[in-house]
Formats: structure tokens, C-alpha cells, sequence
């Protein structure tokens, strides 16, 4: 073969092997930078899955074009790097971006709405309801005395993984983010710790539905206490019974045996009652001045209270409230 035509298959293969490798690299451009999905779509990498079992469970959830992201991921030797988490996807993301975006662990947060409440059943099952975490395990952290007085009602972004115990630990956190130096000066202010300031305010909260009443609620309550006066504060006797159906409080519940009766025992119940809107928090740190010692519900069903300085004029009150109750034929 002559010296030319060796020269031209040469030049030939390498006209074709740089075709080739053109092509080859433009689908492998495609492979790992075009899109693959027309449709916005939303991935869930549960945190209780194992390291290796993690690619399998996203192989589930994925559609079939979302195989070139699998790929991606075991090219680049990343199944390992894989984080639980709840994943958003934009219609034409590049699959490199999306495997990127499993391993660096650029999910989506969630709205996680603590209600203020009495039980704690409601209340977790609020908690729970746009993370992992499940409701009977947050509950059993919420009711631990460390726990519920430290609860702040609010709304809180928190990772959408989050367990229960990373919730009460975010919630911790934000208890300690509230209590600012002002705040625990102003509940000093009032004779208080954090602590007790709280739990006068889950009574302020039971006792009353209006906020606009319960500045005076709490003064009312905070003037008992400065005088040794027991709060005999009805709600912590229902709290104590654990029957919120109770409407009228009878001699008979005053009886009973518990530390969180305050007809019986002076000072403040051991803990609050329920979980407190900081609202009513403020109502306690910020109180009304006022020489009110007694309270009684207003006739009617207004939500409103009838304030007395005396007991005579808390008699009278408390005739005319159980007077109405009589009529209305409620008599437990």
C-alpha cells in the first residue's frame, strides 16, 4: 500500500473518530444537561430510609425519564451523598441540576402552625401535619413539663424531614428567641419568673376568650397574688377534673385533691394549663392597674367578665351569673 493512500485512511479515521466524538459528547451534553422533565415534580426522600436503600426509593418515585438522573448520580459516584428531604423540581431542570440539588440538599421547608390549646392531641396533630413527624410522638415531648411551658403558639419554617424531636428542639429555641431580656425583666417586674408568667397566662387565656379583657384579667390575678389570696381561678379546677365540658363549677369540684386547685392552695398551680398565646403572655408582662380582687362571668354568654373590688359587690355579680345560668337550664 502506498504512502498516500496510508495517509488518506488515516485522515479518513480521524475525520470519523472526530465526528464521532462530536456526536458523542453533544449526547452526552444532552444526557447530562438537557432537561427531562416537562412538569414541575415534587419528590419525597423520607429521612427514616437507609443510606443504601436511598437510590432504590428515589428510582419509585421518579418517572421514567427521571433515570437519566439516576444515571447521573452513579456516574458521578454520588449515591452515598443522597439527603432525605422533600424535593421540588422545575419543569425543564437540567439533570445535572436536579442530582445536584439531592446531593447539596436544596429541598423544600414547610409551614409548620403551632395553635395555642388546651389539649396537647390537637395541637401536635397541627404540628404534624406538613412534616414527617408523627402527631403521637410529638405529643409525647409536648406534654413534658420541661416542654409545654416553653411552647410559643406561632408559625415556624422548618425543614420538611424534621422529626418530632428536631420540632421541640426548634420550638426550644424559639421559646429561648422570645424571652428577650426585656421580656424577662418585665415579668420580673410583675413578681415573676418566665416560667410562672406562663403559667398565669395559660389561666388568664382559660379564663377569658376577649383579649382586650385579659390586661385586666391578669391584674385582677396578679393582685391576689401580691395579697396571698388564692386565685380560685375556676379553670384550673376543670383542668384538675379533666372534664372541659364542665360549665358551672360546683362546691363539690373545689374538693378536689389536686395541686392545680387553687381554691384550695395559694399561689400559682405547679404548671399551665394549656398552650399559651403569646398574647395572653403580654397581657400578664403588660397587666392593667386596677384594685379588682373579683371576677365573675357576665350574664348572657357574652365572653365578658364583671369585675368587683369588694366581695359584696361580687355577690351581687355572682347572683345575677347564676340567676342566668338557671334559666338557660345549665346546671353542671
Amino acid at each position: 500500500m502506498s504512502l498516500s493512500r496510508i495517509q488518506a485512511g488515516v485522515a479518513a479515521l480521524g475525520v470519523v473518530l472526530t465526528v464521532g466524538g462530536i456526536v458523542g459528547y453533544l449526547g452526552l451534553q444532552r444526557w447530562v444537561r438537557g432537561s427531562w422533565s416537562a412538569t414541575d415534580l415534587t419528590v419525597e426522600l423520607p429521612p427514616d430510609v437507609a443510606e443504601e436503600d436511598r437510590m432504590h426509593v428515589l428510582s419509585l418515585a421518579l418517572p421514567t425519564d427521571g433515570q437519566r438522573v439516576l444515571d447521573h448520580l452513579s456516574w458521578r459516584g454520588w449515591e452515598a451523598r443522597l439527603k432525605p428531604g422533600k424535593y421540588t423540581f422545575p419543569a425543564g431542570e437540567a439533570v445535572s441540576q436536579s442530582a445536584a440539588r439531592l446531593v447539596t440538599g436544596n429541598r423544600e421547608t414547610a409551614r409548620v402552625v403551632v395553635p395555642s390549646g388546651r389539649d396537647v392531641g390537637p395541637v401536635a396533630g397541627a404540628c404534624a401535619k406538613n412534616i414527617w413527624a408523627d402527631s403521637a410522638e410529638i405529643a409525647s415531648l409536648l406534654v413534658l413539663d420541661t416542654v409545654m411551658w416553653r411552647v410559643v403558639p406561632n408559625t415556624y419554617e422548618v425543614w420538611w424531614e424534621t422529626d418530632a424531636s428536631g420540632l421541640v428542639d426548634r420550638l426550644l429555641r424559639e421559646h429561648d428567641t422570645w424571652w428577650t431580656s426585656d421580656r424577662v425583666a418585665a415579668a420580673r417586674a410583675q413578681g415573676l419568673t418566665p416560667r410562672e408568667a406562663t403559667v398565669l397566662a395559660s389561666i388568664v387565656q382559660a379564663e377569658t376568650a376577649v383579649l382586650d379583657e385579659a390586661p385586666v384579667v391578669a391584674g385582677l390575678y396578679l393582685n391576689r397574688l401580691n395579697k396571698g389570696m388564692a386565685l380560685q381561678a375556676d379553670p384550673t379546677l376543670i383542668f384538675a377534673l379533666g372534664d372541659p365540658s364542665i360549665r358551672r363549677v360546683l362546691d363539690v369540684h373545689k374538693e378536689v385533691d389536686s395541686p392545680y386547685n387553687t381554691y384550695l392552695h395559694t399561689g400559682l398551680p405547679p404548671g399551665p394549663i394549656r398552650y399559651v398565646d403569646p398574647r395572653y403572655l403580654q397581657s400578664v408582662l403588660n397587666p392593667a392597674s386596677h384594685g379588682h380582687l373579683y371576677m365573675c362571668a357576665e350574664p348572657g354568654g357574652t365572653g365578658r367578665h364583671r369585675f368587683a373590688t369588694s366581695y359584696r359587690e361580687h355577690l351581687r355579680n355572682a347572683r345575677a351569673y347564676q340567676s342566668w345560668l338557671n334559666q338557660q337550664r345549665i346546671f353542671r
